[in-house]
């Protein structure tokens, strides 16, 4: 074999060769060219990740209960207010005419009472030096007289619930502060019919650091999550990263359904207080080793 041959089938047989490696690579999943990187999973970390959000200590969605015109507004979004403070009110008219009928319904009911108990008094002193069989008489009045006084006793109870009831209606047309907060939302206007559609047009949260977030995970995460178990929670602010660490604080004894999926809250909690932190803001956590 000449020189010229040897060279051609030497070069058939490196093609050939890197044919057959190739076909190798191909089949059992190597490649010479591409490095493996193993992803960040439960499987193969330990570690369980999860999405949560930024909450407050104390949250509330407040509205009106009962249909009528919404009259004032005396709060706006961002303002803090303080417990017991008047946020808005609905127009009442309606409402204090009838808590206005109760009362004079209970004062009537108070002067039947009074009078029934003054004629009971002057029935009893007439029995004094009567003969027997006029006392008989007298103290068959005497009783006529006592269920005149528990007739009138049963009036007041009645007309006494009238008025705690319209007093109650009324109550629902004035919406107070809970606890003091800050104003967070509100979809009402003055004019709207407030208690009908969105029986909620406003929303108060507390006012304390925020350091609450919730998440929720899988019943197979969360047979490996305990209450007290650490975690790294990092943040997007202000297009930088921020990585804090937190400590498990509650989880649901029962399930929630989350976009058709059976899911547990876990309730974590900040190590740290840091003021960029906001309500709603996205929280990456990673639990376990």
């Amino acid at each position: 074999m000449n020189k010229k041959t040897r060279n051609i089938a030497l070069t058939i047989i490196i093609l050939a060769g890197g044919i057959s490696l190739g076909y190798i690579w191909s089949n059992y999943g190597f490649s010479p060219d591409v490095k493996e990187v193993p992803l960040l999973t439960e499987k193969n970390t330990g570690q369980i990740l999860l999405d949560g959000k930024i909450v407050p200590e104390k949250s509330a969605d407040l509205g009106f209960i009962i249909p009528a015109t919404i009259k004032t507004i005396a709060k706006k979004v961002g303002d803090e207010v303080k417990t017991g403070e008047i946020l808005a009110t609905q127009d009442s008219a309606d409402l204090q005419a009838q808590f206005s009928s109760t009362q004079a319904s209970l004062a009537g009911a108070q002067a039947g009472l009074d009078k029934a108990n003054h004629d009971l008094k002057q029935e009893k002193l007439k029995i004094h030096g009567l003969s027997s069989n006029a006392r008989k008489q007298q103290q068959a009045q005497i009783s006529s007289s006592q269920d005149s006084v528990a007739v009138q006793e049963n009036v007041i109870i009645s007309a006494q619930a009238g008025v705690a009831n319209a007093k109650a209606q009324l109550a629902k047309t004035i919406l107070k502060a809970p606890f003091d907060g800050i104003i967070m939302r509100q979809d009402g206007e003055v004019g709207e019919v407030g208690g009908v559609s969105a029986p909620s047009f406003m929303t108060i949260a507390s006012k304390e650091p925020l350091r609450k977030i919730e998440a929720f995970a899988s019943d197979l995460d969360l047979a490996k999550l305990k209450v007290g178990d650490n975690a790294q929670v990092a943040f997007d602010v202000l297009n930088s990263q921020k990585t804090m660490t937190a400590k498990i604080i509650s989880i649901d004894p029962q399930a929630t359904n989350v976009q058709g999926k059976a899911v547990y809250k876990v309730t974590l909690m900040l190590d740290e207080i840091d003021t960029t932190i906001r309500v709603g803001m996205h929280a990456s956590i990673v639990l376990g080793k």
